[in-house]
């Protein structure tokens, strides 16, 4: 009988060391979060214990007898992931830095140290404009024949609290002259009081789906920034932030978010660079510090982000005549 009861704990503590792991990405790949429940290791790879037949491992090596659960629960090391940054492979984020790769949160089901693994280096640039104001036919004709002719970014939602309606005739025009990627950007009304985060984003979609949604992209920038937009107090801003990018996430997908801000808004706003909301880090970043250099070598991280994905390098500048931001996208 003690025999069986040491064996017991021993079975016990064995899965309480799985299950109690921390884990991101509720939902990816088509996995939803009782796919998955513990940790595992095979060949020097850290994997995820997940149910083969919910598809969870398609794209990686499954291993039997690795886990706890049925027989359908195995551990799934090297699985295919995808990022703004480029494709990649999951894996333990010392092993990446072994092999030369860059890690990418928010892609890979398990521990938070699985992140996607993204190697060799991109120096392909693109370069676009985010505006404030209606982009004319002739402006958009302008800028679709220059260097900032590879997206642009219009303004979709007010501080003060309502839907910019010229977004549409910006992306309408742009359309029209060829620009490829017409994303929008949202500058919510955090300090309101009878507005909520969610209900800001879904009035912006709703306009967005109803005017003008074949020339949209269906992606949205929640432009995080202007401490004279928020309250006063870290932590309700920290609130606002995650109820607004969780509506964003489960009204359009992660793969339709991003997040607009800097090193020293970030400070100001959530009370230190270093705060980070986990949703929110494993979005894309555009990030702004005008030192007409358009590259990523000032990028100083936080928020949880190691790498940007657009730099807004130049601020109300002109060109084509009309003024605009200026970006560079490197991926």
């Amino acid at each position: 009988m003690s025999r069986f009861l040491s064996f017991l704990l021993v079975v016990l503590v064995a899965i309480s060391r799985h299950t109690n792991a921390l884990y991101t990405n509720e939902s990816l790949a088509g996995c939803a979060l009782n796919d998955y429940s513990a940790s595992c290791t095979s060949n020097g790879y850290t994997g995820a214990c997940v149910s083969i037949a919910a598809g969870c491992c398609s794209t990686g090596t499954q291993t039997s007898n690795l886990c706890p659960g049925s027989s359908d629960i195995k551990c799934c090391t090297k699985s295919a992931c995808s990022t703004p940054y480029g494709s990649g492979t999951c894996m333990q984020t010392s092993k990446c830095s072994v092999n030369g790769g860059s890690s990418i949160s928010g892609y890979c089901i398990g521990e938070s140290d699985l992140q996607c693994c993204v190697t060799g280096s991109s120096t392909t640039k693109s370069y676009g404009v985010d505006v404030s104001s209606a982009v004319g036919s002739s402006t958009a004709s302008c800028l679709a024949s220059s260097t900032f002719n590879s997206f642009i970014i219009p303004r979709g939602y007010k501080s003060s609290g309502s839907v910019d309606t010229n977004v549409c005739t910006t992306l309408n025009n742009a359309k029209t002259a060829g620009i490829s990627r017409r994303d929008v950007y949202m500058f919510p009304n955090a300090a309101s009081t009878t507005v909520s985060a969610a209900s800001q984003l879904a009035t912006l979609v709703s306009y967005l789906k109803s005017t003008c949604s074949s020339a949209w992209s269906g992606f949205v920038w929640l432009d995080i920034e202007g401490t004279q937009y928020w309250t006063g107090s870290t932590s309700s801003n920290q609130a606002f932030l995650q109820s607004l990018v969780d509506s964003c996430v489960s009204t359009l997908g992660s793969s339709k978010c991003g997040v607009y801000s800097s090193y020293y808004q970030w400070s100001s706003l959530f009370g230190s660079t270093s705060y980070s909301y986990s949703k929110a880090a494993a979005l894309p970043l555009w990030y702004a510090h005008y030192d007409n250099d358009a590259s990523f070598s000032d990028f100083s991280a936080f928020g949880g982000w190691s790498k940007p994905f657009i730099k807004q390098y130049a601020g109300d500048t002109t060109t084509c005549s009309f003024s605009v931001d200026m970006n560079v996208m490197i991926a």
